[in-house]
């Protein structure tokens, strides 16, 4: 970034104090060098976006700035910070970067899920299908661009940008891809089969999932970065796509990101 920073939107986890002290104290000092907070529901009228809490924080805050481009920086107040660039004790040093303008913006794809009637929703992370019956696996029929894949029986499906690869996809046993790559990775959940393994696409691909229902009863329940939560019918689809806003996410650039692997999820231990 260029250009000093004169308008900031402050996010943070209220159920944290911790978290509401440091968006306080940040407030204070934004308002003293002269730079205008704006609220969270105004954040299209901002130049950058802080939020205060973990990572699920960032994510609230970054699905809220992407579609009006404007970028987040994320203080760690969580237990992991993966997508955090920095901790609440060196906050203001990092505040004072940004609103100089010294902060780098790297740009990371984004994904939406869209049903039939619905408008797009954005993630930033990954979609996540799977039954609303606990202890059931599922049937999804899965196309890609309009050509059958197949089915999964399985307890759900994740599909995930690279920011997302190293969170639940991860855990599914899907690949990790570095975060400026722009493709898709399509993870089952627990597949009840050897020969479904995660798959990449390229991002261009449109992703259809319907529900094969086996009992009147049965319901899909898609959810965006374990955040945004909708129900799919037994009639319906969800359809997954690169989405057209790009997530802009501010760091000092010090920090290479395979470091961040090996200190935040232990690589290579």
């Amino acid at each position: 970034m260029a250009n000093a920073i004169q308008a900031v939107s402050l996010f943070c986890n209220r159920e944290k104090p911790e978290a509401r002290r440091a968006l306080a104290e940040a407030r204070a000092y934004l308002n003293r060098r002269g730079v205008r907070v704006v609220s969270e529901e105004r954040v299209g009228a901002a130049q950058a976006a802080v939020s205060f809490g973990g990572d699920g924080t960032l994510l609230s805050a970054a699905r809220r700035a992407a579609p009006h481009n404007v970028p987040v920086l994320g203080v760690n107040l969580g237990r992991l910070g993966f997508l955090t660039s920095t901790d609440v004790a060196n906050a203001r040093s990092v505040l004072a970067r940004l609103i100089a303008g010294r902060l780098e913006a790297d740009s990371r794809m984004m994904l939406e899920a869209q049903t039939s009637q619905g408008v797009p929703r954005p993630g930033v992370n990954d979609c996540v299908i799977e039954g609303t019956a606990r202890g059931r696996v599922v049937r999804l029929a899965v196309s890609v661009n309009g050509h059958a894949l197949g089915d999964y029986v399985a307890d759900g499906l994740i599909v995930s940008t690279p920011t997302g690869s190293t969170a639940y996809s991860m855990a599914a046993g899907g690949p990790i891809a570095t975060p400026e790559m722009d493709l898709l990775v399509v993870t089952p959940i627990c597949p009840h089969s050897l020969s479904q393994r995660p798959l990449l696409l390229p991002a261009s691909a449109v992703i259809e999932v319907r529900l094969r229902p086996r009992r009147p009863e049965e319901r899909l329940s898609v959810s965006l970065d374990g955040q945004d939560h909708f129900t799919l019918g037994s009639a319906d689809r969800v359809v997954v796509r690169r989405s057209p806003a790009r997530l802009r996410i501010l760091s000092d650039g010090r920090k290479p990101y395979f470091d961040v692997l090996r200190d935040k999820l232990r690589w290579g231990d």
